[in-house]
């Protein structure tokens, strides 16, 4: 019998080398007639060839693939996953049909079905396919709402799902419960299997989740081995997590099994929407999980859940009522160019009267950004701007104005969609806007958020990247957002005011932005010793008190291109000692 010697040392016979490639050969034939693109991947999980539509899947070249790492196709929400697949194929030698998020070329993530194959130990190659759902419709997007590893509902899908039900059932006179279940303990267990009798396990807990949920499919994953079930008064709680045990125990060497912590939570929201009921269920979980960290228990959840839903849906009817109900003002700032004096723009900023809900301005929008409402406030603040302008041109005056729009609103394509239709009701006076993107919500798409951007510069709108150098993003959106205006931090202002490194911090911001041909504007500017600063740091404009207070009076927008009475310009502005200056150039 003839022998081989594979490269990795492995020895097997000539006949078990033939069966390996016959099987192989096989998938590759089923790869092409029911796939539309084959990989292979080596033992590094390194592309080493591909074939078929592989443009169309990835935006990519089959070259330009060539030796790339295969996870880094993948969305950054399923990488970790797909990654632990790939070096566990030593112990899982076939998957089918697993739904994965293609990072596509042009940003937007394309779902496919995952199928992969290893013939044998001998040969480190992974043979993988990625197959477009052959489904229609919102059918095909379904698969690609659930959890990779469990098959259960992700946590903003099931939050979804689960709020539609129960504002059914509100409205049929029954009462529904969103039970939870902290299944920590089982993290060490799974840990200790081995990879195909792990999957098991968890697949079997999950069906046993989707069984028992309302109408066989209402369970989700609100956090890594925590598992929330929407039900009704048909089965306890108890029971479900005596089912759970009954599980675990089978494949418990000791034969104790392990019983989850459970909690139930009333998923009451009041007379809100589908919608905002779902905003107000995901954001009071998410507010509990952040103020509890690593501490996240849903015994604790449970003690004060209700009471912070409560709350929330509070805030959330106050919010909307705020918008619907024009109850809200305009402060206008300027933003002067330091050199003449002379005021650029104005930003608009929201202010209350009433602040019984809201203490400040920037809770109101840190809440409806991370509640999901913020995009109609954004709407809301276009129009009145708009309609603001359009009075202040019946008199003869054209204002510019900076305008913010969050980056969860560029998140949406339903509201920059209304953006854009509401800026084309203006044309005349749109080229006013400045649109001012701010940086407190990462925006979640940079290349489909750069299209909005580039659109609205391409109709006569400026855009500006508000609070540069406070978020971990801020170069990304530096490098993929192209904007006029660059708004720097004011705490980088006041630290360049303090230390020679803050002076060189700033001076280099100021030198990127130049050479990328986007104006800078300094924040917090309050004294001339700062103004001139920013100057000498190669900054054109500033903003702060030192060249006015928010104002609610749009008569001061008739001082648009006229100098600021509070500052003189960085020509006339108070005279320095050399040593100062000396000091500021270091």
């Amino acid at each position: 019998m003839l022998i081989t010697e594979e490269e990795n040392g492995f020895i097997m016979s000539d006949a078990a080398e033939q069966q390996m490639k016959k099987e192989r050969d096989r998938f590759v034939a089923f790869a092409f007639a029911s796939a539309d693109v084959l990989i292979e991947l080596d033992q590094h999980g390194h592309i080493v060839f591909t074939d078929g539509a592989v443009r169309t899947v990835t935006g990519q070249s089959a070259e330009k693939l060539e030796n790339t790492s295969f996870p880094l196709l993948i969305d950054e929400q399923d990488r970790a996953n797909i990654t632990e697949l790939i070096a566990n194929f030593s112990h899982i030698p076939r998957v089918e049909q697993i739904p994965v998020l293609i990072a596509r070329a042009d940003g937007t993530p394309l779902p496919v079905l995952l199928s992969g194959f290893r013939a044998d130990v001998s040969d480190a190659h992974i043979y993988l396919t990625l197959s477009l759902p052959r489904l229609q419709g919102q059918e095909s997007s379904e698969i690609f709402r659930r959890d990779l590893s469990s098959g259960l509902l992700k946590k903003e899908s099931f939050i979804a799902d689960a709020s539609k039900r129960i504002r059914e059932a509100d409205r049929q006179g029954k009462h529904l419960s969103l039970s939870l279940f902290d299944f920590s303990s089982l993290k060490p267990m799974l840990d200790n299997l081995l990879p195909e009798k792990a999957s098991a396990l968890l697949t079997e807990i999950s069906d046993y989740l989707r069984k028992h949920s309302l109408d066989g499919d209402t369970a989700g994953v609100v956090e890594e081995n925590t598992f929330s079930v929407l039900r009704d008064d048909s089965i306890s709680e108890e029971s479900l997590a005596s089912g759970l045990a009954d599980i675990t125990r089978k494949i418990d060497p000791a034969g104790k099994g392990i019983a989850p912590v459970i909690a139930s939570l009333q998923a009451d929201t009041g007379n809100l929407t589908e919608q905002d009921a779902a905003n107000a269920l995901l954001y009071t979980i998410n507010k509990f999980a952040r103020e509890h960290g690593e501490a996240f228990n849903i015994s604790a959840l449970s003690e004060s859940y209700q009471e912070m839903l409560e709350e929330t849906v509070e805030k959330i009817k106050h919010f909307r009522d705020t918008v619907d109900n024009d109850r809200f003002q305009i402060a206008f700032q300027p933003i002067v160019d330091i050199k003449t004096s002379i005021i650029h723009h104005f930003e608009c900023l929201v202010r209350f009267d009433d602040a019984q809900v809201f203490s400040n301005p920037f809770h109101f929008i840190s809440f409806g950004e991370q509640s999901g409402v913020i995009g109609e406030f954004d709407l809301a603040m276009l129009q009145k701007i708009l309609d603001v302008l359009k009075e202040t041109a019946k008199k003869g005056n054209h204002p510019r104005v900076a305008v913010n729009i969050s980056g969860r609103s560029l998140s949406s394509s339903l509201v920059m969609d209304a953006y854009n239709k509401i800026l084309e009701n203006y044309e005349r006076i749109r080229k006013q806007v400045i649109v001012e993107i701010t940086e407190s919500f990462k925006i979640e798409n940079i290349e489909i958020a750069n299209e909005f951007i580039q659109q609205l510069r391409e109709k006569g709108n400026s855009c500006c990247l508000d609070d540069f150098g406070t978020g971990e993003s801020s170069f990304d959106y530096l490098r993929s957002l192209q904007v006029d205006y660059i708004k720097i931090d004011g705490s980088y202002v006041r630290e360049s005011v303090k230390t020679v490194r803050g002076r060189q911090m700033l001076r280099a911001m100021a030198g990127l932005c130049s050479s990328l041909n986007v104006t800078t504007i300094g924040e917090m500017v309050e004294d001339e010793k700062a103004a001139r600063l920013l100057w000498e740091c190669g900054i054109k404009f500033g903003q702060g008190y030192l060249f006015g207070k928010p104002t609610v009076d749009v008569e001061t927008l008739m001082n648009c291109s006229k100098p600021t009475p509070f500052f003189g310009g960085f020509l006339n502005a108070r005279r320095i000692t050399d040593a100062q200056r000396n000091l500021w150039k270091q």
